[in-house]
């Protein structure tokens, strides 16, 4: 017998035999792993693909020349259903953005989780350099820019359950605004005791807005007419918060070039017994803003403090969230405005009310008697916020986007008593983006979530549970049977 035939080797030779296939196995794994990857595809399995970015958000991913922080501050188990919802869809749908934003093994998106109640040092960090203060925000971030994204643009809400999921447009329309080098700049109008932005005080302050709109990355000034020969060139938008007295007519004509020649944008919010001399420029725009006093009656209407609670909107791009999340807007002292109906007819101007009170309100030019004169009083419901956009003609009969005006009759609706109402706020953001054509920044549609219920009876659910309990007590008889067999 050779030696090749003894014992020992042959023993010796399996042994190596074994180890040789367990060495070939584990670099099989480690192969495999290394190639899934570097090599893999993500498949979105959701009904309606509800995590899968468009075609045109990838296009920006995969051009992405600076690195992008973004931080979740919304708790993963926050106490209320809705916040847990949002963490949820959030979480599902960056993980797209962080694989389609690769740069080779290196992502230009990087996510990070903060429990603000946690870890409160990260917090205080995130409030020096961000400006943090509210809970469930989320800040998409570059070195030298930041925007906020809060819970109310990434998932519409009815009766407390989810029907519309916004996020791929809110991220998408975040990074582009922290990317560009520009942002729009808003021009509050001064001189005339208009509300002031940075003003801190409750009733006549916007430094809560102001706030807001930085955190958007919004430029906000203040501009007064008599110091210069025109509207700015760089104002995207000028708002005339409640003045205190009339504009001069050199004003009215600056805004007037402004709207006409230039296409531009007029925010207005003014309350009752307040001359504003802006009549004969809304009047050019087939808007009314009378000097009237709306009389509210309805119960449903009527706050415990005495303000308006409006709840009657009409169908607009503006409204359309207020509408579907069933929200109100907190109001004081309201003046109607509504279309005009002795202006001149103009088929290019499209007049449409925002907001009106209820069917029991009215009208009244005597703001000390507060009883309804069907001769002189406006029955309600009553009008009291309008949109005026224009259509500039052009040639080959293709019409240009024109100006834009919006009106409230309110003065208090986005004072910093009020802004952080969601209703009040919603609707400014809202406007703000309609205005600035915002909310055709991106054709990405808001996706449908559905939600499946099973309807059984207890007959039925007994049935259910008897057919799971016969088929797998069925396939662990037969497994036991074959063991039993294998024995014998």
């Amino acid at each position: 017998m050779s030696w090749l035939q003894t014992y020992q080797f042959q023993n010796r030779l399996k042994r190596f035999h074994r180890l040789g296939q367990i060495v070939l196995s584990l670099l099989l794994i480690i192969a495999l792993n290394v190639i899934a990857m570097r090599y893999y595809q993500r498949i979105d399995l959701t009904d309606r693909h509800q995590f899968s970015l468009s075609p045109e958000t990838r296009a920006y991913l995969s051009d992405l020349e600076q690195d992008i922080q973004i931080i979740i501050t919304i708790p993963e188990n926050a106490p209320r259903e809705e916040d847990r919802t949002s963490f949820r869809f959030v979480e599902n749908l960056l993980r797209e953005y962080v694989y389609h934003a690769r740069d080779g093994e290196h992502s230009r998106i990087s996510v990070e989780r903060v429990d603000i109640y946690k870890n409160q040092r990260r917090a205080e960090e995130l409030n020096r350099i961000y400006g943090l203060t509210r809970q469930n925000a989320i800040i998409v971030a570059t070195e030298d820019r930041y925007r906020f994204i809060y819970p109310d643009e990434i998932l519409e809400f009815r009766d407390q359950q989810p029907v519309a999921f916004r996020g791929e447009s809110a991220f998408t329309s975040a990074i582009l605004e922290v990317i560009q080098d520009t942002s729009a700049r808003i021009y509050f109008l001064q001189g005339h005791g208009e509300m002031s932005p940075d003003d801190v005080s409750a009733r006549r302050g916007l430094s809560e807005l102001t706030t807001e709109l930085r955190a958007r990355n919004f430029r906000v000034s203040t501009l007064d007419l008599t110091k210069v020969s025109e509207v700015p060139m760089d104002a995207s938008l000028v708002v005339i918060a409640d003045p205190q007295g009339p504009l001069l007519a050199s004003e009215l004509q600056k805004l007037r070039t402004y709207l006409m020649d230039r296409a531009g944008r007029l925010l207005l919010w003014s309350g009752p017994a307040q001359r504003t001399g802006l009549s004969p420029l809304l009047y050019e725009w087939g808007l009314l803003m009378e000097d009237q006093l709306v009389v509210e009656r309805g119960a449903d209407y009527i706050e415990g403090t005495g303000n308006l609670l409006i709840r009657r909107f009409t169908e607009h791009a503006i409204t359309e969230s207020l509408v579907h999340n069933q929200l109100f807007v907190v109001g004081g002292s309201t003046r109607p405005v509504r279309a005009d109906p002795g202006a001149p007819f103009d088929d290019r101007l499209r007049i449409t009310p925002l907001m009106a009170s209820s069917e029991t309100s009215w009208a009244t030019r005597n703001h000390s008697v507060l009883t309804f004169d069907p001769e002189q009083d406006l029955a309600g419901p009553v009008s009291i916020a309008a949109v005026a956009e224009r259509r500039s003609a052009a040639q080959l009969g293709i019409n240009i986007p024109g100006g834009r005006v919006v009106a409230f009759g309110t003065r208090d609706l986005f004072n910093n008593e009020k802004i952080n109402s969601v209703g009040n706020r919603m609707l400014f953001f809202n406007t703000l983006n309609w205005m600035l054509d915002r909310d055709q920044l991106l054709a990405i549609p808001p996706r449908p979530i559905e939600t499946y219920q099973l309807m059984a009876s207890r007959s039925d659910l007994r049935r259910i549970g008897l057919w799971f309990l016969v088929i797998p007590g069925g396939i662990a008889s037969l497994g036991m049977l074959v063991v039993w067999l294998r024995k014998i």
